[in-house]
């Protein structure tokens, strides 16, 4: 097994690997059982063979000098963090010393093949919970000259690739053991025109569109079925590859866009094909045309003339019946096509019933607003008359009195009182 990791920092991952206590002492009490590096300089023993006893940070300063010479010196990742996990056929750890020495051979002797330009750093350990040999391999993504190494070399694909090819040229000459690649299967896709899927929707997508394509004969018609049943089509790339795209509500009920390719293969300057992605071939438009194209000549093509005789008798039946199975096909076409224009008149229908109810509730709601503003302002002026009333009521009394106490002041100074006898 391979694993690749981009490290932010070579510091972290040297101090784990060389200066940190054994994980798992099931099977040895050293953190380290082997180790080697290239284009780097590590402690040695006083015997002169490379101590397992490293200094993590003392080998993070020689990746850090590369890395200052880099044109980025602040770059995000400055090593790759690689695992290689040996299985128990590889090595079943009975002679750990002597097993682990070999595993760094066969690392060492890959590293050499495609990254002897790097700084790296390799370690064998055998303290995992799994208890299998397994070697952290750290490579500096600087160089010592200062360039960087391109990021597709340290593809997991490509890695496994190239490590597998290397044990199976020289395993057996490390180990004295053949080799055997467990992951040597068949890889190639016999037919590619039929991709497993990686969804219940791709599965879905596919019977929809083997359904459609039975009933139609251009790839208008096709297109305009998938529409009906929510399912659309782009175009992209220069070929004009088709993707098919669909809304789907996902597991809370929201809608989310999903989409797929009809066929993808991504090759290698040689022409190998790496990956293949997408529903399959016969999902292009090209396969489907071709598709369409046997079903048009199967039905256009005569019968050989030394069949004449044999089928003669079935020849107009079987045009009767081909003409019946196209008008079959129109029918169905015409009839989904007007249930779906009824089901969309439905929603339109329902969606202005919603609107009207909404506009109604709104007019409710202002005319109760406006009754009850009219009933405060009767009220008020009702209150402002009554006020007027008792002022003028006020007036005229005082009117009337000022009126009286003149009459009596009049009566009072005038002839009708006489002189005192």
């Amino acid at each position: 097994m391979l694993n690749s990791t981009a490290c932010c920092s070579s510091y972290g991952r040297l101090t784990y690997i060389f200066n940190q206590p054994v994980h798992n002492n099931m099977k040895t009490n050293h953190r380290v059982l082997a180790c080697s590096g290239f284009n780097i300089n590590m402690l040695h023993a006083p015997n002169g063979q490379l101590t397992t006893l490293q200094s993590g940070a003392y080998l993070e300063k020689q990746f850090y000098q590369s890395l200052k010479r880099a044109y980025n010196p602040k770059r995000r990742y400055q090593a790759q963090s690689i695992i290689i996990s040996f299985s128990d056929q590889e090595f079943d750890t009975n002679n750990l010393n002597e097993q682990a020495s070999q595993a760094l051979q066969l690392v060492q002797g890959y590293v050499h093949q495609h990254f002897s330009d790097a700084q790296s750093v390799s370690c064998v350990q055998c303290d995992g919970d799994g208890g299998r040999l397994h070697v952290h391999l750290l490579i500096n993504t600087v160089k010592p000259n200062g360039k960087t190494v391109p990021t597709n070399r340290f593809s997991v694909y490509r890695m496994r690739k190239d490590f597998n090819k290397y044990l199976e040229d020289n395993f057996q000459r490390v180990t004295g053991r053949k080799w055997n690649n467990s992951f040597d299967k068949e890889t190639t896709r016999q037919d590619n025109k039929s991709i497993s899927t990686r969804s219940s929707w791709e599965e879905q997508l596919k019977q929809t569109i083997d359904h459609i394509k039975e009933e139609v004969r251009n790839v208008e018609d096709f297109l305009s079925r998938l529409s009906n049943e929510g399912i659309h089509v782009k175009e992209r790339g220069k070929n004009k590859r088709w993707t098919y795209t669909q809304i789907v509500p996902d597991k809370d009920g929201k809608p989310k866009l999903k989409r797929v390719r009809a066929f993808y293969q991504r090759k290698d300057k040689n022409g190998n094909v790496l990956s293949t992605r997408g529903l399959g071939q016969a999902y292009t438009r090209q396969e489907l045309e071709e598709y369409w194209q046997q079903q048009k000549e199967q039905v256009l093509t005569p019968t050989p003339r030394h069949n004449i005789g044999k089928e003669a008798n079935n020849h107009d039946r079987s045009n009767f019946q081909i003409k019946q199975d196209e008008e079959l096909v129109k029918i169905r076409a015409i009839a989904k096509e007007a249930k779906a224009a009824a089901n969309r008149q439905q929603q339109r229908t329902q969606l202005n019933l919603r609107q009207l109810r909404a506009a109604e509730a709104e007019e409710r709601k202002q005319r109760s607003q406006s009754q009850a503003g009219s009933i405060d302002q009767r009220q008020s002026n009702q209150g402002r008359s009554q006020s007027i009333s008792k002022q003028r009521r006020a007036a005229a009394d005082s009117q009337r009195r000022i009126r009286e106490q003149q009459e009596l002041a009049r009566r009072t100074n005038g002839k009708d009182v006489g002189p005192d006898r």
